[in-house]
């Protein structure tokens, strides 16, 4: 399916996508990862986005959407992909690995994990006086 004309350089000419349609992106995608797995190297979109030949801002558009929106779930599963390297590929377990890997699980592409839950906490609280007591009470 066709892509067409993408957003030209900074000085605002127009010229050609990169991908003229989700199937070229796809199999540019597969190119990457089978030869990441030939030289046995870890994925990462830093080296996706080098064998793509695009910046890591272009390839975040297409993620979000915001930018070809017809690449999206192309984009998207090739995160995934990465991400379910980082929590399986046992080199993620190696000693000075496990850091990298918990912090590659925190970028909002990866699985945006967090530390913790921020929870805001209401708490009202209903004081019932007995007979006889009032709030001077409690001064």
């Amino acid at each position: 399916m066709p892509i067409g004309k993408g957003k030209g350089n900074r000085t605002g000419s127009s010229t050609a996508t990169k991908f003229n349609t989700v199937e070229e992106f796809q199999k540019a995608l597969d190119a990457y990862f089978a030869n990441c797995d030939k030289k046995n190297k870890l994925y990462s979109i830093p080296g996706m986005c080098l064998f793509l030949k695009t910046q890591q801002q272009t390839f975040a558009t297409w993620y979000s959407g915001e930018k070809q929106a017809i690449l999206q779930d192309a984009a998207r599963m090739a995160c995934l992909r990465i991400q379910e390297q980082i929590e399986t590929d046992s080199r993620y377990q190696e000693k000075g690995m496990v850091t990298r890997g918990i912090f590659l699980n925190k970028q909002q592409m990866l699985g945006g994990y967090q530390d913790r839950i921020e929870a805001k906490q209401d708490i009202a609280v209903n004081v019932k006086m007995g007979n006889g007591m009032d709030e001077t009470d409690f001064k």
